[in-house]
């Protein structure tokens, strides 16, 4: 379990809030739309602007992504994300994006 992962994101709590949250999302993976059968336990929250960037475990920042999905993405930001940040950000900042 993370370190950074707080007590709302866990156990009852947090399968109640993983199901919420996917609801909103169509009971599908943010990232790739597979179907979750119960999004409360096969899907794992996902910080959509990374925890390393941004240490805040906001419901707005959380989406539910599968766990192939959410381990490819890593502490990396969304393509779409990036997209729209690159004319903002220096040489340093796109190496922590990298």
């Amino acid at each position: 379990m993370s370190r950074h992962r707080a007590a709302h994101l866990r156990g009852d709590r947090g399968r109640r809030k993983r199901a919420r949250i996917a609801h909103s999302h169509g009971n599908r993976c943010f990232y790739c739309r597979a179907p979750f059968a119960d999004p409360a336990t096969e899907g794992t929250f996902d910080h959509y602007l990374p925890y390393t960037l941004w240490p805040r475990n906001l419901v707005f920042n959380l989406v539910v992504a599968c766990k192939p999905c959410n381990v490819a993405k890593g502490d990396t930001l969304p393509l779409g994300l990036l997209l729209v940040l690159w004319p903002l950000l220096n040489r340093d900042q796109l190496e922590l994006v990298a």
